[in-house]
């Protein structure tokens, strides 16, 4: 017989090859969740995409109270100089495009945000919790094309998720987009009404800055065109 051997109290358990990682399995809504891995450095010239995705039994963000509460938020986040330049909200998720100064400036404002999105979400859907199932996910635009994709990917997000959908996405910042191909437009009238409807007295979201997102994206392919289509990749 062989004689037995102390395991030590810190040995790793092992595990056959190719079998899947020990430890406890993630829960649904964290399944595909962002590594917390540290943040990269900011740079003030570039806008940043950002990735919120509620968890999986939470409200849609496409109700009118939770949008509107969402809305609400932006705005407030403008004064506060928070620069959320764009946005869209689908149901289980949100887009954002961010600037900041720095990165000390860009995480405190980005905490604010979420907190203050989740505590007024939960406010207006009678729920209690967290609402946002992971941290949030970021890229960084650094030329005139990744921005001119990031600007299509979020103004038409619900070409890519619904069937059937309504070519103006109304919860999302398209009613304030003003750079459109003039070939191509959107109809003026349905823009305006609504405008009127979701935040009537100017704009709730902030005027960009840096120039990769005022013009700078324009270099690469020009206008949008209201007929386009949310892949990245053009």
């Amino acid at each position: 017989m062989r004689k037995p051997t102390q395991l030590s109290l810190f040995a790793k358990p092992k595990r056959a090859r190719g079998a899947p990682p020990l430890g406890r399995r993630p829960r649904p809504e964290r399944a595909g969740f962002v590594a917390h891995s540290t943040r990269p450095e900011h740079d003030a010239r570039h806008p940043i995409h950002i990735t919120m995705r509620r968890v999986r039994l939470g409200p849609s963000f496409r109700e009118e109270r939770v949008y509107r509460a969402i809305l609400a938020q932006i705005a407030d986040a403008k004064r506060r100089g928070t620069r959320v330049v764009h946005h869209t909200a689908q149901h289980d998720h949100l887009h954002l495009m961010i600037e900041g100064d720095s990165r000390k400036d860009l995480a405190k404002n980005l905490r604010t945000l979420i907190s203050r999105i989740a505590l007024a979400v939960n406010r207006v859907a009678g729920r209690r919790g967290q609402l946002f199932g992971d941290r949030y996910h970021r890229h960084d635009l650094t030329t005139p094309r990744e921005v001119r994709h990031a600007l299509r990917y979020i103004l038409f997000n619900t070409r890519k998720h619904e069937q059937g959908y309504d070519p103006l996405d109304a919860m999302s910042s398209t009613p304030w987009f003003q750079h459109w191909a003039p070939e191509r437009a959107p109809d003026p009238d349905r823009l305006a009404a609504a405008r009127a409807r979701w935040w009537p007295g100017g704009s709730p979201l902030s005027t960009p800055r840096t120039w990769l997102a005022v013009h700078g994206w324009l270099h690469a392919g020009g206008p949008i065109r209201f007929d386009e289509m949310p892949n990245r990749r053009g």
